[in-house]
């Protein structure tokens, strides 16, 4: 086991610099421990701790990787060593802050551990790993170590269609100054308006719990802004939390049928919403908790001159809710699932979440009404060979008194994955959804975006669908220029969506085809690249018999 059985290179930062006894028991480290292409099982060991457990945390150090690891002699050369000073490195006590454990602490396996996933979650680090760095008796060294990934991007974009045009540039920083905290400024020009963005996150705010995320678009025709604040469930052992979030946002819904819009409106959203949560109960194995909040929506349309079917009745909904959450404290670290050669954090066991509110017209909604939320999954990794994951989802509402449509949506997906070795896998998916008086915007759609790579977006609509997919996946351990990983897939996709008012059938559908799949190691670390070519076989009126797409999503 090369992940955390071993720790790092170079230069190490110790926030308390103690001398090591001569009769400590050291650990070596190299740069190859942090590779996890080198280990040929799919689910990696984190149990390096087990042993040491009630152990006395005498030093803890940290080994900040730079963006190339210049221990690695693949990526030491003159250009990488170039752009490595350009970067600057996140700062220790930044990543000290989010330790779950400090020193003169006894050793707990499961604080370290979680601590390991939640600088995984970082986006301006490329991995994280802990491991023991010398044992002395009853007292442990622990080393940290992290990569950095590149932060400061220049993004531009630019397309010409027909007679119009539209431009944009922005400058993003994902962690400057190697504080944590990230920036995006940027610039858009369209046919129907122009617009200047700024944006501001930490999810660690001052190096304490606090989430922060703000965004603010200023543009011709309006102003869009969002504020989330929180001290959030940092850990699972965290005993409260609570929040607020504002949002107001105006965008063009763009309705779309068999290939073709046909219909467009501007669609305002306010959303403003309080809460507070207590956990009621924390153990090794579960953590339950009951939140309390205050939501405000309202739904808000606009005819645009695209509008041709009319527009939505607006809505307002207010009311306090009350929520459960129950989580099963199992996770495994697994590589090759849904990313490329990378440690991915899986959350095992049953994992549920539900909430209800009610609101009436004293409270300012628009009449009395229902309004709950839920979601439950249960993720079963068998024998290390094969991972099945099930979920379940509802988000409705429901009106008392009045006529007005009760929107909602249930539904419910299997999804199931079979390694046969460490670098090819088997990948089946099936998904049922069911909505009830479902506005344009919110109908269930198949094409595309929701998995049927050999159709246009929304080629069908209606208020049901079915989506199936198998996969034959392939994730390469080749590393090109040290930057990028890459995969390949063959995929064939089946579905449909049925139950639009306009009465008309759709038939279903299916498309065969393979793609691509490529995964920086050096910036935006999480996002794959999808690169998909394939060919309908049902229903092929009016389209293309070829489609390529390509898009960046958070899976494989």
């Amino acid at each position: 086991m090369l992940l955390f059985s071993a720790g790092a290179l170079a230069q190490t930062d110790s926030i308390s610099a103690k001398e090591v006894d001569e009769e400590c028991v050291r650990f070596e480290h190299s740069w190859q421990e942090g590779d996890v292409a080198r280990d040929k099982n799919t689910r990696l060991d984190t149990n390096v701790f087990a042993q040491y457990e009630g152990k006395i945390i005498r030093n803890i150090t940290f080994n900040n990787i730079d963006v190339f690891d210049e221990s690695n002699p693949d990526e030491n050369n003159s250009l990488y060593r170039f752009l490595n000073k350009l970067h600057f490195n996140t700062k220790p006590h930044v990543v000290q802050s989010q330790l779950l454990f400090k020193e003169g602490d006894p050793v707990n396996r499961k604080m370290i551990q979680e601590s390991a996933r939640i600088l995984r979650t970082r986006n301006y680090l490329s991995t994280a790993y802990i491991v023991p760095d010398a044992v002395c008796g009853d007292e442990i060294d622990i080393l940290v170590v992290t990569q950095d990934s590149w932060s400061l991007e220049p993004q531009v974009s630019f397309s010409q269609k027909a007679d119009d045009s539209e431009s944009g540039f922005a400058l993003s920083d994902d962690n400057i100054l190697g504080s944590g905290n990230s920036v995006v400024i940027g610039y858009e020009q369209t046919a129907d308006r122009n617009s200047i963005r700024y944006s501001f996150s930490n999810p660690h705010f001052l190096n304490k719990p606090v989430s922060v995320k703000l965004s603010f678009a200023e543009t011709s025709d309006g102003d869009n802004s969002s504020v989330y604040v929180a001290k959030p469930f940092y850990s699972l052992t965290t005993p409260w939390a609570t929040g607020v979030q504002l949002d107001d946002i105006s965008e063009v819904s763009i309705i779309r049928s068999g290939g073709d819009v046909i219909n467009e409106y501007r669609h305002q959203q306010v959303f403003q919403e309080a809460f507070f949560g207590v956990a009621t109960h924390v153990d090794d194995d579960y953590t339950r908790r009951i939140l309390i909040g205050f939501t405000k929506e309202e739904d808000t349309f606009y005819e645009v001159d695209e509008t041709v079917l009319g527009i939505p009745e607006d809505r307002k909904a207010v009311y306090p809710w009350i929520g459960f959450q129950s989580l099963h404290n199992q996770f495994g670290v697994f590589k090759n699932v849904n990313q490329i050669q990378r440690a991915e954090d899986i959350a095992l066991g049953v994992n549920t979440e539900f909430r209800v509110g009610y609101g009436g017209t004293s409270l300012d909604s628009a009449d009395e009404m229902v309004r709950y939320k839920g979601k439950i999954t249960n993720v079963v990794d068998m024998r290390n060979h094969h991972i099945l994951e099930m979920s379940a989802e509802m988000d409705g509402r429901h009106h008392l008194d009045s006529g007005r449509d009760d929107s909602s949506v249930i539904g419910g997906e299997v999804a199931y994955n079979y390694f046969i070795n460490d670098k090819n896998r088997w990948y089946a998916r099936v998904r049922y959804d069911v909505g009830q008086d479902l506005l344009q915007h919110e109908q269930l759609t198949a094409g595309d975006e929701t998995g049927l790579r050999g159709y246009p977006t929304d080629f069908q609509r209606g208020d049901q669908r079915y989506l199936f997919t198998l996969e034959r996946r392939y994730f390469s351990d080749y590393h090109l220029f040290n930057i990028v990983r890459m995969g390949g897939v063959l995929f064939f996709d089946a579905g449909k969506a049925w139950g639009d008012k306009d009465g008309r059938p759709n038939p279903h559908l299916s498309n065969i085809g393979f793609g691509l799949r490529f995964s920086s190691t050096k910036v935006r670390v999480g996002n794959v690249v999808h690169v998909n070519f394939a060919t309908p076989l049902a229903d092929k009126s009016g389209i293309s018999d070829f489609q390529l797409l390509v898009s960046a999503q958070q899976r494989f």
